[in-house]
């Protein structure tokens, strides 16, 4: 099983949805810079369950903890050890499948490959592990804010629901969608929960003042890394860089250059696998939450057939508490990329 993401700074979490802790050891960073766990706090707030309307009801306080690599709220040089206390976990509530494979989940795939699988909410699969995430990428922020760079993300789209996008301002910070669309939106959500069903979601991330060079052909292209780390976000099916080519002719995909510069962003801030200068463009989408209180048919362990339910706690649309993960991760790779260019410069 792989743990560890970077190439420079390197992160290794670690903790199941039920175990005592989650946590993360974060490797190779800067000495002598200022953390403050308030500022980490502020950005697991964002993630953690319950702070979102209908999000799952598991009331995980994720409060995080510094164990090592700090002194006198400076880093030394050394690892940096986070560790976050699991408290909501009802494992009782998972005892009905324990030997059941919920479909769309990794229980079947984890049970064939590793014999030993955790089926308390999914064990090491568990989107949980996320908070983890979140808390090893929110060290980078003021570094990256430093160097001028702003990751911003807002909802697209849930299920059928077309959320438009005016400015900034409008975004709401915990709930990451135009404030216009909120009661729509929460009367749209009330009747997916009510129908024991989940949907599906879009999410825009713009990253602004990434400077030109960023990326190495062939293999290691900038939107290679970006879906690497995207893609192991639990529940996300695709990225899409720039506009939508489908059905496009050749007009719309050609960004003009004058000698100010590009006259648009189709490409989505690259060319050729490495970044143009323009600002980033990414859509994520995310499946529907696989768990929900119908009965559907799987099989057992003794590969069985039969009907199960979940009685588990989870959120009818992962796309309300997963932009500050997908931010996390976005601000890794690129503090991993800054740094890789100055050694190669």
């Amino acid at each position: 099983m792989n743990n560890t993401y970077g190439e420079i700074i390197k992160i290794t979490t670690f903790g199941e949805s039920h175990g005592l802790i989650i946590g993360a050891i974060i490797d190779g960073f800067f000495y002598n810079k200022k953390i403050f766990e308030n500022i980490i706090q502020k950005k697991l707030n964002l993630r953690k369950p319950f702070t979102s309307f209908f999000s799952t009801q598991r009331k995980e306080l994720d409060k995080v903890k510094i164990f090592t690599g700090i002194f006198n709220y400076k880093t030394t040089g050394s690892p940096i050890l986070l560790l976050i206390k699991n408290h909501d976990n009802k494992s009782l509530d998972y005892n009905n499948i324990s030997k059941n494979f919920r479909p769309g989940h990794a229980d079947i795939t984890y049970e064939l490959k590793y014999k030993n699988r955790d089926y308390r909410g999914g064990g090491r699969s568990s989107a949980r592990e996320t908070a983890c995430r979140v808390a090893s990428g929110a060290l980078f922020n003021n570094y990256l804010i430093s160097k001028g760079i702003l990751i911003r993300s807002y909802i697209k789209k849930i299920g059928k629901l077309k959320i438009n996008f005016f400015y900034w301002k409008k975004i709401l910070n915990r709930f990451f969608t135009n404030i216009f669309y909120l009661k729509e939106l929460k009367e749209y959500l009330n009747n997916i929960k009510n129908s024991s069903n989940s949907i599906s979601s879009e999410i825009i991330t713009i990253i602004n003042g990434i400077k030109f060079g960023l990326g190495d052909p062939l293999y290691k292209k900038i939107e290679s890394l970006i879906s690497d780390y995207i893609l192991s976000i639990n529940a996300v099916k695709s990225i899409f860089f720039g506009i939508n080519v489908k059905n496009k002719n050749s007009y719309f995909i050609k960004d003009e250059i004058s000698k100010f510069g590009f006259l648009s962003n189709n490409n989505g801030g690259i060319l050729g696998g490495i970044s143009n200068g323009q600002p980033i463009i990414i859509k994520t989408s995310f499946k529907p939450t696989s768990s929900t209180s119908k009965i559907i048919k799987t099989i057992n362990s003794d590969f069985n057939e039969i009907f199960s339910k979940t009685y588990g706690r989870h959120d009818p649309c992962v796309g309300l508490r997963a932009i500050p993960i997908i931010e996390s991760m976005l601000s890794t790779i690129i503090i991993n990329k800054i740094l890789k260019k100055k050694i190669y410069e």
